[in-house]
């Protein structure tokens, strides 16, 4: 049965292509690298440099905040940008590796139906984010347009004196261009990422369910040597995946986090100063913001700690399996197998701490400690 496991990356890889950061081969004898700094560099990178100067020029923390939450996190964006475009022919084979290589094909009606279930809940929660991520940006440019004086959506630094009317919709026209565009490379960037860690711990889930049935099907012994050394084999390619995986989801996983905590505390303390009543609009988009930041430090904790758990569950699949009825050459390869199984893969964010769930209750836990401090700077 032809099946494609790559088939919920197809939609990802077009949105990341349709930005600029996903390109097969060359477009005519340009370099992918060229084109993605061609649209990234003039609208990306510039539009965060702007921001960073806003916040230079800031007369007040409460002026700061109001630039500083979103600076933040286009400069973690600008730190994913460069990771995928450096990581990119490394990805690229991965991916290829796990589109032909025989190891990783499914071989039963009961594999499909597993793989469909866990990518399912994976499609759900991919398009309610990158939704959400889009809304804010909507709202934030709708706002402006039914208020008196002239406001941008997100301020930004300008040679010129934007709150002029012969100005205003210059600066506002380059927000319409730059915020949507990193929006939307921002959030597919974070599911790209996290795909790549469901994908593995599929495909670990996959090692656990042949486990389970080996020994009770009726085969002999040759072949349930080859099932054995089959599975070791996939575990090992996982592993080896799960390394490559690291390398790519490392340094920005390790901004993302770092900095989310302040985008978390900025966010709260420009949302303490709004009146809901008076700014319904702002208010609304600000919460979507950060409820938007907080799975942005939520999913890939979710899914590198789910990578983590379905390693660590292949050890109890050892013993559902009927090992005790196999030949001596079998059980010893299987007693090496749960060896080389006592360390579960865990994925490490800049070579500092483990990406897991404990880091996403820690960088909560930070963030609120950040906004405090500022509440109390604001009562001195």
């Amino acid at each position: 049965m032809s099946f494609d496991t790559l088939q919920n990356s197809r939609t990802i890889h077009k949105i990341l292509t349709f930005v600029g950061l996903w390109i097969e081969g060359d477009i005519k004898r340009v370099p992918a690298l060229v084109i993605s700094l061609l649209i990234h560099v003039p609208l990306t990178f510039t539009y965060t440099l702007l921001m960073w100067m806003e916040v230079i020029a800031s007369t007040d923390i409460t002026q700061a905040t109001d630039v500083l939450y979103v600076a933040l996190t286009e400069t973690a964006l600008i730190v994913k940008i460069l990771s995928i475009l450096r990581r990119r022919h490394l990805a690229k084979s991965m991916f290829r590796q796990l589109r032909y290589d025989d190891k990783f094909q499914l071989k039963n009606v009961q594999e499909h139906m597993m793989w469909r279930r866990s990518f399912k809940t994976f499609g759900i929660v991919s398009s309610l984010y990158i939704t959400t991520s889009l809304s804010v940006v909507w709202i934030a440019f709708t706002v402006p347009l039914f208020l008196k004086e002239y406001t941008l959506p997100f301020p930004f630094w300008t040679p010129f004196d934007w709150r002029q009317p012969i100005y205003y919709w210059y600066a506002y026209i380059y927000e319409v261009l730059a915020m949507p565009l990193t929006c939307l490379s921002n959030c597919t960037l974070d599911m790209w990422q996290c795909y790549i860690m469901q994908h593995l711990a599929a495909c670990l889930r996959l090692s656990a369910m042949r486990l389970q049935k080996l020994g009770h099907a009726n085969e002999n012994d040759v072949e349930a040597t080859e099932t054995v050394i089959c599975i070791i084999q996939l575990q090992q390619e996982v592993k080896r995946m799960s390394l490559i995986c690291e390398r790519i989801v490392s340094s920005p996983i390790f901004a993302q986090i770092l900095l989310s905590a302040l985008v978390l505390c900025f966010s709260l303390y420009r949302l303490q100063h709004f009146n809901i009543l008076d700014d319904l609009g702002s208010c609304l988009g600000l919460i979507l913001y950060a409820i938007c930041m907080t799975l942005q430090i939520y999913l890939p904790c979710h899914y590198a700690h789910q990578l983590t758990f379905e390693s660590s569950l292949l050890l109890d699949s050892i013993f559902s399996c009927n090992w005790t009825t196999m030949s001596p050459y079998n059980r010893r390869l299987i007693l090496l197998y749960m060896n080389y199984l006592k360390r579960p893969i865990i994925l490490r964010a800049g070579k500092v701490f483990n990406i897991g769930l404990p880091t996403f209750t820690k960088t909560i836990n930070n963030a609120y400690s950040f906004f405090a401090l500022l509440l109390n700077m604001d009562l001195m």
